[in-house]
This record gives C-alpha cells, sequence and structure tokens, in this order.
C-alpha cells in the first residue's frame, strides 16, 4: 500500500463520506476522532465504497458478497444500493437488532447464519467459492477495504497535526492496517496502538505467538472487533510492521467506558468503539504528545443496557 494509492482512494471515496470531526476529550491530552458521526454512524463505509468503486470500474457484474458483524454490512448494503448493485449480507445471529434493522432498510439479501461472527463468516465464505456467481468483500482481508479505512489517517494528521499517538480498536485489522501504514507513511516517527477486548484477541495472542491463531471466541460488548479471523489474512503482517503495540480492555472496562463516553462526553458509541478511548481512561495507553482515539462507531441497541453479545 503506497502512499499514492491511499491518495487515490481517498480522493475517490471523498464524495461517498463525511470528513468527520475531531473533539477534545474530558481526559487531559486525549482527543477523539468521531467516526460515530460518519455514513453509516461508522468508519466502515470509507472501505466499502474503495470496493465497490473498483468493482464499478471494472464492469464487474458479479452479485456483491459480504459478511459482516453489522457495520461492515450496513457500509456495503449503502454503497451497494447507491449504484443499484445486486448484494447479499450474511450477519450472525448475535449481530445487534438496531444493525439488522439498518441494514433492512436497504434493497439488499440479507441472511442471518450461525450463532457468531466465526460460523457467518464460514457460511459466507462457503458461498464465495462460487465465484462466478458471487463478488466477495471482506470486512478486512481486502486490499481496497483497508486502503480505504486508511483514509482516516490524512483526516487525522491534518486535524491535528501534532498527535502524537493513534489508538484504534482492532478486530480483523482492516483498520488499524489502513491506518497504520498510512500514517507510517505520511509520519514515520507516530505512535499507532492496537486495542482489542480480552474476550476475543485473535491478534493480539497472534502477535504474541509470530502467526496467526485461532483463539476462544468469548462473547463480548465489543461485538463489532469480537471474533477469529481467516489465519491468511492479509492485515496481520502489516499490523506486525506498523502497529507499535495492542493492548487489551475487559468487558467491565469497555462498559465503563460507554457510560463514560455517554454521560461525560455526550457521545453514543458502540462497544468495539468505546475500547480505544476504555484503553486511555484506564492509562494503558503512555503518549509524549497528543493522543486521538478513534471513536469506530455508534450503533449500539441503547434499551439493552448498552450490552451487546
Amino acid at each position: 500500500m503506497t502512499l499514492s494509492e491511499f491518495r487515490h482512494v481517498r480522493a475517490r471515496i471523498q464524495p461517498h463520506i463525511r470528513t468527520t470531526p475531531i473533539v477534545p476529550s474530558e481526559i487531559p491530552n486525549l482527543f477523539l476522532k468521531l467516526e460515530n458521526l460518519q455514513y453509516t454512524h461508522s468508519f466502515k463505509v470509507r472501505g466499502a465504497f474503495a470496493h465497490i468503486l473498483d468493482l464499478i470500474d471494472t464492469g464487474d457484474k458479479r452479485r456483491i458478497l459480504t459478511v459482516s458483524a453489522g457495520n461492515h454490512g450496513l457500509a456495503i448494503a449503502r454503497a451497494a444500493s447507491t449504484y443499484k448493485l445486486p448484494c447479499t449480507v450474511v450477519v450472525p445471529a448475535s449481530a445487534p437488532k438496531t444493525k439488522i434493522d439498518a441494514i433492512q432498510k436497504y434493497p439488499v439479501d440479507l441472511r442471518i447464519e450461525g450463532a457468531n461472527y466465526d460460523e457467518a463468516e464460514a457460511h459466507a465464505l462457503s458461498l464465495a467459492k462460487n465465484t462466478k456467481e458471487y463478488a466477495f468483500v471482506s470486512p478486512y482481508n481486502d486490499g481496497p477495504v483497508m486502503l480505504g479505512q486508511g483514509t482516516l489517517a490524512f483526516e487525522i494528521l491534518e486535524q491535528l497535526p501534532e498527535v502524537n499517538t493513534i489508538v484504534v480498536p482492532i478486530g480483523g485489522g482492516g483498520l488499524a492496517a489502513g491506518v497504520a501504514a498510512a500514517a507510517k507513511h505520511l509520519r514515520p516517527s507516530i505512535r499507532i496502538i492496537g486495542v482489542q477486548a480480552e474476550a476475543s484477541a485473535a491478534i493480539y495472542h497472534s502477535l504474541k505467538q509470530g502467526h496467526m491463531i485461532t483463539v476462544p471466541d468469548r462473547p463480548s460488548i465489543a461485538d463489532g472487533i469480537a471474533g477469529n479471523i481467516d489465519l491468511r489474512t492479509i492485515t496481520f503482517p502489516v499490523i506486525q510492521k506498523h502497529v507499535d503495540d495492542v493492548v487489551l480492555v475487559s468487558e467491565d472496562e469497555i462498559q465503563s467506558a460507554i457510560f463514560r463516553l455517554l454521560n461525560q462526553e455526550k457521545l453514543l458509541a458502540e462497544g468495539a468503539a468505546a475500547a480505544g478511548f476504555a484503553a486511555a481512561a484506564e492509562n494503558k495507553i503512555h503518549s509524549n504528545g497528543p493522543i486521538v482515539a478513534v471513536i469506530t462507531g455508534g450503533n449500539i441497541n441503547p434499551l439493552s443496557g448498552f450490552r451487546q453479545n
């Protein structure tokens, strides 16, 4: 992923995304990049439009297929419907109702398959083997998607040039890999810290082992970053190269961060989005300058006590 590739993708997707604000937090030295205010209330539209525009350029007429814990599926649904392209979105039964309801507002074929993300992804990958019918768009294991997510780094460095550390939640690693690669191209000295939920931390434990492994996937309030990922994912070597550290946060710490963001910052954030803030609030991020935590999304069930399993 070259700097020119990131710039090219940024220019192409710009008509379809918002440039979201960075605001100071109540915590000293911490700033928040508000992707919960993005279209579909998640950063995922960046990567979704990047891939869909690639398909349009190549004249690919196949049905778009994706799998998602919710936000990526919603973003693909928006991008596909923008260009009136046929689309199938697979989500697990554990996907939050607010995300399922939002996907259903678009003219796509929504399929609920499997009890959790791992099972849903296995089902989608089995469908994706029919490459004549489907054009599969992974939520993380995908070059255009990573380039699209990496456009966040440009905005952060333009909006807060003095930033020292960027904190990014990690699930499949598309956002972390994209942001880290782009940010290091722009400023090699910047620090990128990833955050995972203790309950489901495939990347964290894989980094310790030096190669991708499968870990026990326990239920997490941070549904958007939960679940195992493809052992051959292209995100892992990028994270190994460009992400400076990955830290873990507990379910209680994430829950506390959701309420703190709502009550003190007046921001609605889902569990995955609150993970970076949780790490900063619990003093797990050390920096010699300003820190930016990416609030990745706001699609949470507000009537469920903010707990999504």
